[in-house]
Order: C-alpha cells, then sequence, then structure tokens
C-alpha cells in the first residue's frame, strides 16, 4: 500500500492545471507552451512510475507531502488514477494530447532508437552492438508492453472527465481552442523531438500494429467524435 494513501496523507497542491504526456503526443511541445504561459517557476515536469509509484519532479526523486505554493501546473508521465491516489482531490481540470495509434507507436520506436544510438555513440567507439541487438519495428510493436500505451495511461478515467482532449494530427487548431478555454492572453506554439525523415512502413505493417494496439484504435476515434461535438 502507498504510504500517500492513508486518510489525508496525499500530497497537498494548489495546482490549476494537470497535464497528462503519453509518450509521443507533442508533450515537449506542449510543456514549452505551459511555461510560456505559466511561467517556467510555476511548471514543473512530473513523473510518476506506473509500476512502484515512484515519483520524480523535473527529473529529480520526491517523497515530500506538499508541492510549492507557486506551482501551477503539473506535466508529465503518469495516470490520473494514480495522481488521484497520491495527491489530494480537487476540482483540478485534467488535460491530456492523444495521437493516431499507429503513427504513435512508429514514432515511439524511431525516438528511441535515436535515442539508443545517440547513448551508445558506436560510430566512435568502433562498435556494431546495437545492429546485432536492435529489434525490428515490428518486433517493438508485437511486444504486449508498447500496445495500447495510452489506454494504459488514461486507465480508470473516461475521455469524457478531461477538461479537455487534444488530437495531435489537428495540434494548432485544437492548442488555439485550449488556450480560449482556460483564458490564456497568449497562445504560444513550439515543435520539438521531431523523429527526422519519414520513415517507410507499408500498408500491411501499418494495419498489422492498428491490430496490435485495438484498445487505442477505439480510444482515438472516440476523442475524435468528442473533437467533432465539442467544435
Amino acid at each position: 500500500m502507498s504510504i500517500f494513501s492513508k486518510r489525508d496523507d496525499r500530497i497537498k497542491h494548489k495546482l490549476k492545471l494537470v497535464s497528462i504526456h503519453i509518450p509521443k503526443t507533442a508533450g515537449t511541445s506542449f510543456r514549452n507552451t505551459l511555461k510560456e504561459v505559466y511561467q517556467p517557476q510555476n511548471v514543473i515536469r512530473l513523473d510518476i512510475n506506473l509500476l512502484d509509484e515512484v515519483i520524480h519532479i523535473d527529473e529529480r526523486l520526491w517523497s515530500k507531502k506538499k508541492l510549492a505554493s507557486e506551482v501551477e501546473v503539473a506535466h508529465g508521465h503518469f495516470s490520473p488514477f494514480i495522481f488521484e491516489k497520491l495527491f489530494r482531490s480537487s476540482p483540478t481540470p485534467f488535460i491530456t494530447w492523444l495521437r493516431h495509434p499507429v503513427e504513435r507507436v512508429i514514432s515511439n520506436f524511431y525516438y528511441l532508437e535515436k535515442r539508443l544510438q545517440e547513448e551508445l555513440d558506436e560510430k566512435s567507439k568502433g562498435l556494431n552492438i546495437l545492429s546485432k541487438m536492435q529489434r525490428t519495428l515490428m518486433e517493438y510493436a508485437a511486444d504486449p508492453l508498447n500496445q495500447n500505451r495510452m489506454t494504459k495511461f488514461l486507465h480508470g478515467k473516461p475521455l469524457d472527465d478531461f477538461a479537455f482532449v487534444g488530437i495531435q494530427e489537428h495540434y494548432l487548431e485544437d492548442l488555439q481552442h485550449l488556450g480560449k478555454q482556460l483564458g490564456w492572453q497568449k497562445i504560444p506554439h513550439f515543435q520539438h523531438n521531431t523523429t527526422g525523415k519519414a520513415r517507410s512502413v507499408s500498408p500491411l505493417q501499418r494495419e498489422e500494429i492498428a491490430r496490435f494496439n485495438r484498445e487505442d484504435m477505439a480510444l482515438y476515434q472516440a476523442a475524435l467524435a468528442l473533437r467533432e461535438k465539442r467544435l
């Protein structure tokens, strides 16, 4: 049992906004927008491990019982279920961004591949371990750990409970809508962490990735329907 789940021992906060960043859904770009709107010192990167519920704030291990009073926005990798379990309940609005599941999986794979290449730096070391050990895109997609990641992140919180669900394929338009909804005086836009040139993925491979991610495909369609209703 988590040490934060007893009585009112949950973490106190004065957050105005909770933003869930599902990997490869424009999260870094959006975090920079949040920092521009709310000021960097008022926005934290919050990451909570899905398995052991270990908390990191701004990439440092954190175990206090209260967020600083000036912190207004939490943005990062965590599920709403775990957040509400560890932090005191409040009417704080939750928001998130979704992306077409097939494109998200492909982008995530090549992003991880790029990061691994950078970390190993095999060319300068005269090594070729990565080429021998690396998985293909389809091997990565077939691993259950990499399937339906969006559904896993949002587990326990229906889309209707979110104050806003953006769609990455309509990022600029949805960002404008969110800014107006939240009363932002300016709506700055940034672009980060692109995975480079387009990769060649066959239609059959895309169909297979979609089958691996049936729950995410249904979630994405539901989010599109909500967006259509909103507009």
